[in-house]
This record gives C-alpha cells, sequence and structure tokens, in this order.
C-alpha cells in the first residue's frame, strides 16, 4: 500500500501558542486519514472509472443496437401514417368540395348564431354590470367581434332572409359597441 504521494512529508501540528490551548487534532489521525483518502481516490480511478467505462461502452451498444431494431420499424410507421393521412386528407378535400354550398350555408348560419350569442349574453352582461372599466373594454373587443360576424353573413349569405337577419345583428353589435365606447372614454 502506497503511504502517498512521494514527495509528500507528514505535518507537523502547530505547536499551542499557551499553556490553555490544547492540541484538538491528533497528527497521527489526521496523517492516517489523509493516506485513506489518497488511496480511496487511487481505488476509485482505477477500479470504479474503469467500470464506469465498461458499462458506458455496454450502455452505447445497447443503443445501437436498439437504434437497429426500431429504426425500420419507425420508418414504415411513419411511412405508412403518412400515406393514410393523404387519403384521409384528398378524400375529405374532394368531399367538401363536392358539399361545398351546404358547408356554406352551415358555416353562415354557424356565424350567425354566434352573432346572436355575443350579442345576447355579452348585452346581458353589460346592462348587470354595474360600469365596470374592464367590462366595457372586453365587452368593446366582444361587439367588434360580433359586428364582424355579422358582416360577414351579410356579405357572403345567397338569402335574402339571412342578410336581412345578419343585418339587423350587424346593427345591434354596432349600436352597443359604439354605446360601449363612447360610455368608456
Amino acid at each position: 500500500m502506497a503511504e502517498g504521494p512521494p514527495n509528500s512529508r507528514p505535518r507537523a501540528a502547530k505547536p499551542s501558542s499557551g499553556p490553555d490551548e490544547q492540541l484538538l487534532v491528533d497528527p497521527e489521525t489526521v496523517e492516517a486519514v489523509r493516506r485513506a483518502m489518497v488511496r480511496g481516490g487511487e481505488l476509485l480511478r482505477e477500479g470504479v472509472g474503469g467500470a464506469l467505462v465498461t458499462a458506458g461502452r455496454a450502455v452505447g451498444r445497447g443503443c445501437a443496437s436498439a437504434a437497429r431494431w426500431v429504426w425500420p420499424r419507425l420508418r414504415r410507421a411513419s411511412v405508412a401514417t403518412a400515406q393514410l393521412s393523404w387519403r384521409g386528407l384528398s378524400s375529405a378535400a374532394r368531399w367538401s368540395w363536392a358539399k361545398r354550398e351546404l358547408l356554406t350555408r352551415v358555416g353562415h348560419r354557424a356565424l350567425w348564431w354566434g352573432a346572436l350569442a355575443i350579442l345576447v349574453l355579452v348585452g346581458q352582461a353589460l346592462l348587470s354590470g354595474a360600469g365596470d372599466a374592464e367590462l366595457l373594454e372586453s365587452a368593446f373587443f366582444w361587439f367588434v367581434g360580433g359586428l364582424s360576424m355579422s358582416v360577414l353573413v351579410l356579405v357572403g349569405a345567397p338569402e335574402a332572409r339571412m342578410r336581412v337577419g345578419a343585418f339587423a345583428l350587424a346593427s345591434g353589435h354596432g349600436a352597443l359597441g359604439l354605446l360601449v365606447l363612447l360610455t368608456s372614454a
């Protein structure tokens, strides 16, 4: 067993400066602990370090073999998913194009009912709120959103009755939005 590095010397304890001061550390114990720490470091570098390198190599080999097994399966699965997604997307696009008039009418009705719901719910909240500044600010943006939905229906709806209803909704949103804007200023 090595005693330590060749150029190391045992250190002498500090002499006490007075008769009342006692040495709290035994120099022989300090030297034994230092030698044990040096030997522990050597053992750690020799034994555990080699084991870590060996374990690292084993983990690397395991990851490489797992990657060789996973890659072809992952590639096939991603190609199959992309093909199925493309088929689904193209068939949905063909169906949507064939039913575009129906989908347009459903979209206009959804916009109209959404604008009506905004007008009723935000108008009710505005009437029941006692001049709350935060409510006024958010209500203005809701009314602007409802106005834009109503204008989209007004411009794009093929039926005259939808355009008349959208005009009424747009008027209501515009009036309440203007009211909110004037009262919050």
